[in-house]
């Protein structure tokens, strides 16, 4: 995987009638740091929103995590828009409850060598409320906040994306 993906926030979980499923995988260079979505909303077990074409997704409030080096973002939402009918599921970071840098579980000569081939790859977990707002015409249908939690994974170096270039 470390030579097809660089990064990727990855989420699941609930919110009222809902069930998703969402990831922002983002290439390595060689494939141009190109985006690759993952969206699934069902509601009460009914697929309603899947079509990777119609997604966007942005991140918002980015800062250096301190520990691993990484960019994380404070926010960052996935909204489907088809027709008329839009679902938009955004994250808000209130906590880090995990960091793992890969490094650490590397010793002696090996560790030496990872470092010296630029490995520094890197998993974060985060909590906080994930809010679901459909909206029909423009006008809210439901909004729903639950807590959630979510990943960020770094195979390696820190690499700028399309967006951030």
């Amino acid at each position: 995987m470390m030579s097809v993906l660089n990064n990727w926030y990855w989420g699941r979980g609930v919110a009222g009638d809902y069930t998703f499923i969402t990831a922002e995988m983002i290439a390595e260079k060689q494939y141009g740091y190109t985006p690759l979505p993952v969206f699934m909303l069902a509601k009460n077990g009914k697929v309603v929103a899947d079509d990777v074409s119609k997604v966007n997704f942005e991140k918002h409030d980015i800062h250096t995590d301190e520990i691993t080096g990484k960019p994380v973002a404070n926010i960052h939402s996935f909204t489907y828009r088809n027709g008329t009918t839009e679902y938009t599921l955004s994250y808000h970071r209130r906590e880090t409850i995990l960091r793992t840098m890969f490094l650490d579980s590397v010793h002696g000569f090996k560790k030496v060598l990872a470092k010296l081939a630029g490995l520094d790859g890197s998993y974060s977990r985060f909590t906080g409320p994930v809010t679901l707002t459909h909206k029909e015409n423009d006008e809210v249908i439901d909004e729903i906040s639950e807590s959630a939690i979510w990943e960020l994974m770094y195979f390696g170096k820190h690499k700028h994306e399309k967006s951030e270039r």
